[in-house]
């Protein structure tokens, strides 16, 4: 993205969860994607982005940041449901 202004922080590693909260088996699923995580600046809107470079394929995770975010910050764990009610919760 050459909107990209800074890396305000990253992990070299992350595994990408989804809520499945519909069916008889509700509970987290692995979302087949996994790599470094960074939170970016960006010039343009949307001005903050969380984006999960996925190491399997091309379908990389990129969520943009609202304020309207719901954050579950644990030890080792971070748990958002982002603005789209459609959307599922993201860990």
């Amino acid at each position: 993205d050459p909107d990209i202004e800074q890396v305000i922080v990253y992990s070299k590693f992350v595994v990408h969860y989804l809520l499945q909260q519909n069916g008889p088996n509700p509970g987290w699923r692995k979302a087949n994607l996994e790599g470094p995580v960074y939170v970016v600046r960006r010039k343009s809107a949307p001005k903050y982005q969380l984006l999960v470079k996925n190491q399997f394929n091309t379908n990389d995770l990129v969520d943009n940041m609202h304020p309207n975010w719901e954050l579950d910050c644990q030890n080792n764990y971070v748990f958002y449901k982002v603005e789209d009610p459609a959307k599922c919760i993201r860990g």
